[in-house]
C-alpha cells in the first residue's frame, strides 16, 4: 500500500494530496465498538517464567510443552499452534461432557478455549503482526482476567498498537507493517469519498464497471 509511505511519525498522520488524516479513539469507538476507556497494560515485556506461567496456567500447557514453545518464539506464539490448541480443548471438553467431571474441571477448560479464541481474534484484527505468523503473549495479560475483560481499554491499546506499527514504516529496512489494517483502510476511504468531488468518484466507478 504506497500511501504508508505518506505516514509522517512526526504528527501522527497521513499527508495526502487532500489533506491531513488520522485514525482518532471516536473512529475505533464508532466502527468498531469496543472501549476506548479503561484499564492499560502497563508492562512492554514478558519475561520467561511470566510467559510459561501464562501457557501453563490459562492455555493448559504441560510445562514441558510451554518451554519448548518460550525456547522457539520467546513472549510469541503462533497461529498454527494457538489453532492447534483451540481444537485440542475444544476437542477435549466435548469428549469430557460424557464423564463424570467436576463443574470445575469443565470451566477450567472452557475457560482455556475462549481464551486461545479470543488471542486468535486480536491476532487477526487488533494485533496484526507484520510477519502475520505470530501473536504476542502480551495480550494475555488482560484475556486471563476474563470476568473483567470488558475493563480494558481495549481501543486505546489497538489504537497504539497501530501508531507503534506504522512508525515502523518510516525505516527503510521495514518491507511490511502491522496493525488492523481493514479499520486504516475503512477510514482512508470514506476520507478520499468526502473530501474529494463526489461525481468524480461516481463517474470513475461507472467506467469501471
Amino acid at each position: 500500500m504506497l500511501w504508508l509511505e505518506r505516514w509522517h511519525q512526526e504528527t501522527s498522520s497521513f499527508h495526502l494530496p487532500v489533506g491531513e488524516m488520522t485514525t482518532t479513539l471516536d473512529d475505533v469507538a464508532c466502527l468498531l465498538g469496543i472501549p476506548v476507556a479503561g484499564r492499560l497494560i502497563q508492562v512492554d515485556e514478558l519475561d520467561h517464567d511470566h510467559v510459561v506461567d501464562l501457557l501453563v496456567t490459562h492455555l493448559l500447557y504441560l510445562v514441558e510443552e510451554a518451554v519448548g514453545q518460550v525456547s522457539d518464539f520467546g513472549a510469541c506464539v503462533t497461529y498454527t499452534a494457538l489453532k492447534e490448541r483451540y481444537e485440542h480443548l475444544l476437542n477435549r471438553c466435548n469428549h469430557l461432557l460424557g464423564e463424570d467431571l467436576s463443574e470445575e474441571e469443565l470451566s477450567r477448560i472452557r475457560s482455556a478455549c475462549v481464551k486461545v479464541l479470543l488471542l486468535l481474534l486480536l491476532g487477526y484484527t487488533l494485533f496484526a503482526s507484520k510477519n502475520s505468523k505470530t501473536i504476542s503473549l502480551l495480550w494475555m495479560v488482560a484475556i486471563r482476567d476474563f470476568p473483567n475483560i470488558g475493563t480494558w481499554s481495549w481501543g486505546t491499546m489497538g489504537l497504539d498498537f497501530l501508531y507503534e506499527q506504522l512508525n515502523l514504516t518510516s525505516s527503510e529496512h521495514v518491507g511490511s507493517v502491522g496493525g488492523y489494517m481493514t479499520l486504516l483502510m475503512v477510514i482512508y476511504y470514506f476520507l478520499i469519498f468526502f473530501k474529494v468531488n463526489r461525481k468524480c468518484i461516481v463517474f470513475c466507478m461507472i467506467l469501471v464497471c
